[in-house]
């Protein structure tokens, strides 16, 4: 028979909603198991030295009374599942989606849980969500991806590592390269310069000598070290790099294609071109279609990154396949202090696919 309550959601076309939380605490249920506190917080904590037959009967009498454990709680004196924070500027496409499967494997198998958080580059609702984790006694907090490249985030994250610290959590970078004025900052990051790199040896190796560069100017710490990777590249094989060979583009398709429509305007254009992502990689392919060009017949264009819809462009883009899920891996084992607390540089790899070819004479 309906209580009143009930009948009132009946008739009203729809239900009451999730039932509530048991309000039965741990005293309540060790009362009706017939033990002391301490015995029923030594089960529910998970000893060993609970007598199977006390371990029955006080989750049996938790079951009748519906007790729910607090997760929080027993996290937060570190006996419970702990979190690993995931904090990252923005949740976009599968460069981080991998990184986060990574962690997630890690503090998976760990009995962790993974929390993924984004600041969208809000410095205060970083900071307080730092501080939200600190409170909550997280586990490991894992800092994602390109950051500003000034004193001012070195001094902040210095401060995040100092808080999180003194209740014992630990901050690792990840996909960032380490703050030199705060060497105590693990990094877990793979080399954009060595892949970057790459892509101008098999241009040359192809035979191009007018090879340009477009990405995103100073400021960010990917963005930096890719363009120091063409620079240094350039230098090594002997190979003028002027400053109009380089043209800035914002990390999208239509900055990319921008940017390449400039560039590839020039009397003297490339005949190459390297791109600092995959986005304004595929921006380049529109400008040099909208310009007559074919690929590679008149470009050959390199990305970065190897998101998965860039083999099946036509030609399939040539890239640098950065390691994100070991990124993820090795960043979180470092963070349980699975594995010793130094930083880790990864290899990416070379994608060769279509994109690239001996140039045409002009």
């Amino acid at each position: 028979m309906s209580t009143p309550d009930e009948a009132q959601a009946i008739r009203h076309g729809g239900s009451r909603g999730p039932a509530r939380v048991s309000s039965a605490n741990l005293r309540d249920v060790a009362a009706r198991a017939g033990v002391s506190p301490a015995t029923a917080s030594r089960v529910f904590g998970g000893s060993r030295s609970v007598h199977v037959d006390t371990r029955a009967k006080v989750l049996t009498a938790a079951a009748e009374l519906g007790y729910v454990v607090n997760g929080l709680a027993r996290a937060m004196t570190g006996r419970g599942p702990g979190t690993v924070a995931f904090v990252v500027r923005s949740m976009i496409g599968p460069t981080f989606a991998a990184l986060a499967a990574g962690a997630e494997s890690v503090a998976t198998a760990n009995g962790h849980l993974l929390l993924i958080s984004t600041t969208e580059g809000d410095r205060q609702r970083e900071s307080d969500l730092i501080a939200t984790l600190r409170e909550q006694r997280a586990r490991a907090v894992l800092y994602v991806g390109s950051t500003e490249s000034d004193a001012e985030f070195d001094t902040r994250i210095a401060s995040y590592a100092k808080n999180l610290a003194d209740v014992d959590a630990s901050l690792v970078l990840c996909g960032r390269p380490p703050v030199t004025t705060a060497p105590t900052i693990t990094s877990v990051d793979y080399d954009h310069r060595a892949g970057v790199g790459a892509g101008i040896d098999e241009l040359v190796r192809l035979g191009h000598t007018r090879i340009g560069y477009l990405g995103e100017g100073k400021g960010m710490t990917t963005a930096e070290v890719r363009l120091d990777g063409y620079r240094t590249a350039m230098k090594r094989h002997h190979l003028p790099h002027p400053k109009r060979l380089v043209h800035d583009a914002a990390n999208s398709e239509d900055a990319g294609q921008a940017a390449a429509h400039e560039l590839l305007s020039m009397a003297d254009r490339p005949t190459a071109i390297v791109a600092m992502t995959d986005n304004i990689a595929v921006g380049t392919y529109r400008a040099a279609r909208a310009l007559g060009l074919r690929i590679p017949d008149d470009l050959s264009i390199v990305g970065f990154d190897d998101v998965p819809i860039v083999g099946d462009l036509t030609p399939g883009l040539t890239t640098v396949h950065p390691p994100f899920f070991e990124v993820g891996v090795r960043a979180t084992r470092i963070a349980l202090g699975l594995e010793p607390a130094e930083n880790v540089l990864l290899q990416p790899s070379f994608v060769l696919r279509g994109s690239t070819a001996p140039p045409r004479r002009m």
